[in-house]
């Protein structure tokens, strides 16, 4: 009849660095699974700062030029205007060109001689 306390030093022992192998392995087996989560979890977070940071960038970019565009549209707007101002000063300035008749009470006067 085998009790526990009638088991063999030495198979004791045996069965006792068998279980803290055991342990041992499960516990690296553990160490290992959380290290290759926080690598995935690592190489997740770089992606979407990655992807945050690309769109901020792209956010800072278009917001300079439309900046830099809408300056464009409207000096360019205001170039004909700014023509018509300088047309009127100088007919305003000339005074022949205030005394002239225009050219289509020309065309019609020379119709009817």
């Amino acid at each position: 009849m085998f009790s526990p306390w009638s088991v063999p030093e030495k198979k004791a022992r045996k069965w006792m660095w068998i279980g803290l192998a055991i342990v041992a392995a499960l516990q690296f087996y553990y160490v290992q699974e959380m290290i290759a989560a926080f690598v995935v979890f690592g190489v997740l977070f770089a992606l979407v700062a990655a992807a945050s940071l690309l769109v901020f960038l792209v956010d800072r970019a278009s917001a300079r030029t439309l900046t830099w565009a809408e300056m464009c549209v409207l000096a360019i707007l205001r170039t004909p205007r700014r023509g018509m101002n300088f047309v009127a000063t100088l007919t305003a300035r000339c005074p022949a060109a205030r005394t002239r008749s225009s050219p289509s009470i020309e065309r019609s006067s020379a119709i009817h001689v």
